[in-house]
């Protein structure tokens, strides 16, 4: 993967790469209510304005995410769908996936075990 940039925030960490036609935006520890609004200024910049956003977020080192990060996600996929765009979440850890199932997001991310196939 590229460098494209990233950015730490209290207990949370960022990164941004271009990988085969994909942007990737890692996230590292807790996303929460501290860290929400770092992620969301990351996928706005990583969405951009203009055509269809391919946009994986791989979430394999994210250890907790309460309702602040949901929101951030869950808002990032919609502006995506309506770009006519993918948004797609990878590798997420066995807490990270029972939230989604709690809360039913399961069934509204596109949720996989290893990133989608190149662009």
């Amino acid at each position: 993967m590229g460098a494209a940039g990233g950015a730490q925030r209290d207990g949370a960490s960022f990164d941004v790469a271009e990988h085969e036609g994909w942007t990737v935006v890692s996230v590292e520890g807790e996303l929460d209510l501290a860290t929400a609004g770092t992620l969301d200024e990351q996928l706005s910049k990583a969405i951009g304005a203009e055509g269809r956003p391919r946009i994986v977020v791989d979430v394999t080192r994210m250890t907790f995410c309460d309702s602040s990060g949901l929101n951030v996600l869950i808002r990032a996929s919609k502006r995506i769908a309506a770009m006519k765009g993918r948004f797609v979440l990878v590798r997420p850890t066995e807490r990270v996936r029972n939230v989604l199932r709690v809360t039913g997001l399961e069934r509204v991310f596109d949720i996989r075990d290893e990133p989608p196939e190149p662009a």
